[in-house]
């Protein structure tokens, strides 16, 4: 296995690892849903992996999560709507940032937009044709999340920066790697 494999990979675990525990802090004050906490560590990690893996973790996460904590809920189908949701966020991204150089903002914002398109296209369409009635599946759902999205803007561009000036050495991204 190459190199850039094995970081790769190594990535991976420690963003899915990171997207299990950080939520359980959030979940403990009641703060999951208006917070979104597994969203940071899919979408930073998204920033530093490729296409496929980015992908992989944002299925893996919420998965993981669900059968080690019950977190997020398979009733109400939360589960189902933030895998998609994190599968937008991970493939707008790694996409944009990892294999075009984007930065890391723009990326930012324009996954956040897709994913709250993403939500009102469910709330308003597909929840109400498979019978979901669950009030949870509402228009406040596409903006409960403003607080989530503010801590969003606030930390990952941050981290970005953060990680990218103190692990030097390490190519993070796709056009940083020389073949």
């Amino acid at each position: 296995m190459r190199d850039r494999q094995v970081l790769h990979l190594a990535r991976t675990a420690l963003f899915v690892a990171a997207g299990v525990v950080i939520p359980q802090f959030f979940h403990l004050l009641g703060l999951g849903a208006v917070f979104l906490p597994m969203f940071i560590p899919v979408m930073l990690g998204s920033m530093f992996l490729p296409l496929p893996l980015a992908g992989v973790l944002a299925l893996v996460t919420p998965v993981l999560s669900w059968s080690i904590t019950g977190m997020p809920p398979l009733m109400p189908p939360i589960l189902p709507v933030v895998t998609l949701e994190l599968l937008v966020v991970a493939v707008v991204i790694s996409g944009l940032h990892y294999h075009r150089g984007v930065s890391p903002i723009a990326v930012l914002l324009l996954a956040i937009i897709a994913d709250r398109l993403l939500l009102w296209l469910i709330v308003r369409w597909l929840a109400p044709a498979l019978g979901w009635t669950h009030p949870i599946f509402s228009l406040s759902l596409v903006f409960s999340g403003i607080p989530g999205i503010v801590l969003q803007l606030l930390v990952i561009p941050a981290a970005v920066h953060f990680i990218k000036q103190r692990v030097n050495g390490i190519p993070h991204s796709a056009v940083e790697w020389e073949d």
